[in-house]
């Protein structure tokens, strides 16, 4: 994993490590929103780029949900 990438104010690290602040067996980008100081468009650039890099796994259960979790 990276550290932290241009302007980003938080690590690949520090993104996964918020997995564990939310209850349940996967997380969104709207829930990762609410525990980390960037917004739900830049998460979610983000965990693309950690699931390219087979950091997490992901599902998209409906047209507008994508569940995400640890590897």
């Amino acid at each position: 994993m990276s550290p932290t990438h241009g302007n980003q104010l938080v690590s690949d690290e520090e993104i996964i490590d918020a997995f564990d602040e939310i209850e349940g067996p996967f997380v969104t980008a709207s829930e990762l929103e609410k525990v980390l100081p960037i917004t739900r468009t830049a998460i979610h650039k983000r965990l693309q780029n950690l699931h390219q890099d087979g950091e997490i796994s992901r599902k998209k259960p409906t047209q507008h949900m994508i569940g995400w979790w640890r590897e």
